[in-house]
C-alpha cells in the first residue's frame, strides 16, 4: 500500500522535489542516512532545534517510556518541518551512550536538582534497555520521514581547567566569562573534541552542526588574527572526516549574523563556505533569544550564494523580553523578513511555548513557504539593544536617547518585507513608546526622509511613564526592504530639561480581505 503523503510533504513539496524521502524509515534506519539529492533538485529546508533538555530530558519523570523518547519527532510530524537538529551537548557532556567522551550530567552525581535528575536517569534508563538515546531518536525520524542533524557546542565539550582561555575578559553567550572558556590554541582541546566528534559521526544521521554561536570565545583577544587560520584548518579536518563517514553528509554551522563578526572571534566564514567546508551557515547570537525582524545576516548570504552554500536564520520565541512571547503577526513579520533577506530555509529555535499547541504548530507550517504569510497582516518592531552582544558587533539602536535642542537627527534602520502601497494592504500603522515625553515637546519625525507631520497620529498618556504615538500612514509609507525612521528632539518647554527616549518602534501592516461571519469591526 502506499504511504500516505502528510502535511509537511504536501506543503513542502518533498514528494516532487526529493522522492528518497519516502523510503520506508526502517530501510533508511538500517542503511544509513536517507540519500540526499544534490543541491539544486533539493527542497527548500525547514528545521526545528531540540536542545534534548528544557522540552525533552528535563520534562519526564524516568523510567523514560518510548512514547516519551520519541517525542522531539512525533511533535514535528505533519507540520512543515523536514529536519530536527538535535543538540547533543551541555556542560561538558554528551546525550549519548558515549564510549569516548563524558555522558552529559555525569560531573554533577549525586543531583541536587529533579531535573538533572530525571535527565540522567531517562537515559539511563534507556541504556539499561539496550538503547542509546541518541539512536532512538535517529531511528524515529527516519521511521517519520525527517532528516536528523546532530548540532555540537564547540566551545561547550570537552572541558579541562588546564586548557581555559585564561586571561580576564567579559561574560557573553553561553560560555561565561572568557577567562572559563577553552582556548582552541591547545592542541589537547582540538584532538580531544575531535575523537568526540568522530563518534558522533559514526551515527547513521544526515549530518553534523558546529555549534560556533554558543561562545564567541575561542581564543585570547590578543591572539584570535594569528589563530584564525588555525580555526579554519581544524573545520577542515572535521569536515573531511565526517563526509568520510558517509555520502551526501550535511555539514552545517551555527555563526554570528555577520561576517565581520565572526572574522574578529576568529571565525573565518568566507573561507569556510569558499572550500566548501560547510553546506550552510544558520546565523544567531546564544544569549539573545530576543525575536529580531532585522536580523543582519545579508552578508553571510553574499558569500554563501556564489559558493553554493545555504544560509539559515534562527526564529527566536521572544518579543523585547525575555519569557514575553512573540505574537503570531510578529512571527510572520520575521518570517517574511528572513525570507526577502535571502535566506533558503528556517531554523526554529526552542523556548517557544510547549507542549505546543495550535498556534505553535500553525507556525510550524507557516515557515515552510514564503507565499504562506505573503499578504497576511504583520507587526514588525525593533529589537532592544543586550549589551554583550552589542559589544561584540552585534547592535540594535533603541533604545534611543534623545537631548533636547539637537541639531541632528538619530536613526532608527528596520526593515519590512510588504509593499504598504498595495491595494491588498488596508492599514499601516507607525507606533513609538517614548519615555518622559510631554505633549509640548517637539518631536520631530520622518520616514526615509519625510516628515511625518502631516500623518494622522494619537497619543495616549499611561501614568506619568511613558506616551504612545500612533500614525495611520497614508502618504508617508515605508517601502519593501530598508527604513530608516529619524528622530530628533528639537526643543522642549520653558522649564523642562533632560533627555526623552524611544523605547519601542513597531510597525503593524493589516491587510483586507474577507472575514468570518461574526466578525465585526472593533466597538468600544
Amino acid at each position: 500500500m502506499k504511504p500516505a503523503v502528510n502535511r509537511r510533504q504536501f506543503l513542502g513539496g518533498a514528494a516532487l522535489a526529493a522522492p528518497g524521502l519516502l523510503a520506508g524509515g526502517g530501510a533508511a534506519s538500517a542503511a544509513g542516512p536517507l540519500s540526499r539529492p544534490e543541491r539544486a533538485a533539493r527542497p527548500r529546508r525547514t528545521m526545528y532545534f531540540n536542545d534534548a533538555r528544557h522540552y525533552y530530558l528535563y520534562a519526564f519523570e524516568p523510567p523514560m517510556t518510548m512514547e516519551d523518547a520519541w517525542r522531539p519527532v512525533d511533535e514535528l510530524v505533519e507540520t512543515s518541518v523536514d529536519t530536527l537538529i538535535y543538540g547533543v551537548e551541555t556542560g561538558g557532556g554528551l546525550f549519548s551512550d558515549t564510549k569516548v567522551g563524558r555522558r552529559a550530567m555525569s560531573q554533577t552525581l549525586p543531583f541536587d536538582s529533579a531535573y538533572y535528575w530525571r535527565a540522567w536517569y531517562n537515559m539511563q534508563s534507556l541504556i539499561d534497555r539496550g538503547l542509546d538515546p541518541l539512536r532512538v531518536l535517529i531511528d524515529r525520524a527516519h521511521e517519520r520521514q525527517l532528516e536528523f542533524i546532530i548540532s555540537m557546542r564547540m566551545g561547550g565539550a570537552p572541558r579541562d581547567p588546564r586548557y581555559v582561555i585564561g586571561t580576564s575578559g567579559p561574560a557573553a553567550g553561553g560560555g561565561g566569562r572568557l577567562e572559563n572558556n577553552m582556548d582552541f590554541a591547545h592542541p589537547w582541546v582540538r584532538d580531544t573534541q575531535f575523537s568526540w566528534m568522530e563518534e558522533l559521526a559514526s551515527y547513521p544521521a544526515e549530518g553534523i552542526e558546529y555549534d560556533f554561536a554558543f561562545t564567541p570565545f575561542y581564543f585570547k583577544p590578543s591572539e584570535v588574527e594569528r589563530y584564525t587560520p588555525l580555526m579554519t584548518a581544524y573545520v577542515r579536518r572535521l569536515s573531511e572526516m565526517i563526509r568520510s563517514k558517509g555520502k551526501n553528509r550535511i555539514v552545517g554551522a551555527r555563526v554570528f549574523p555577520t561576517e565581520a563578526m565572526n572574522r574578529s572571534l576568529g571565525l573565518d566564514v568566507k573561507t569556510w563556505v569558499e572550500e566548501k567546508l560547510v553546506d550552510y551557515l544558520a546565523p544567531l547570537y546564544y544569549g539573545y533569544f530576543l525575536l529580531d525582524p532585522n536580523l543582519p545576516f545579508e552578508s553571510l548570504v553574499e558569500l554563501a550564494r556564489p559558493a553554493g552554500a545555504e544560509v539559515y536564520p534562527v526564529l527566536q520565541p521572544y518579543f523585547m523580553q525575555h519569557e514575553k512571547h512573540a505574537s503570531s503577526a510578529m512571527l510572520r513579520a520575521a518570517i517574511a523578513n528572513y525570507w526577502a533577506k535571502g535566506a533558503d530555509g528556517l531554523i526554529v529555535a526552542p523556548w517557544f511555548t510547549w507542549p505546543f499547541r495550535e498556534e505553535e504548530r500553525a507556525l510550524l507550517t507557516d515557515i515552510g513557504d514564503p507565499e504562506a504569510v505573503k499578504e497576511r497582516t504583520k507587526h514588525y518592531f525593533v529589537s532592544p539593544r543586550q549589551e554583550d552582544a552589542a559589544n561584540l558587533g552585534y547592535g540594535h539602536p533603541l533604545p534611543l536617547r534623545l537631548e533636547g535642542n539637537s541639531p541632528k537627527s538619530s536613526p532608527v534602520p528596520f526593515h519590512i518585507a510588504d509593499d504598504c502601497r498595495s491595494d491588498r494592504v488596508g492599514r499601516t500603522r507607525l507606533l513609538l513608546k517614548v519615555r518622559n515625553l510631554v505633549t509640548a515637546d517637539n518631536l520631530e519625525l520622518s520616514l526615509n526622509g519625510s516628515s511625518l507631520a502631516g500623518e494622522p497620529m494619537r497619543r495616549t498618556s499611561h501614568r506619568y511613564d511613558f506616551q504612545w504615538l500612533e500614525y495611520t500612514l497614508s502618504k508617508v509609507l515605508p517601502g519593501p526592504g530598508e527604513n530608516v525612521l529619524s528622530a530628533r528632539l528639537a526643543s522642549r518647554p520653558e522649564g523642562l530639561g533632560g533627555e526623552v527616549t524611544i523605547d519601542q518602534v513597531e510597525i503593524l501592516v493589516e491587510y483586507d480581505g474577507p472575514r468570518s461571519i461574526s466578525a465585526r469591526p472593533d466597538v468600544l
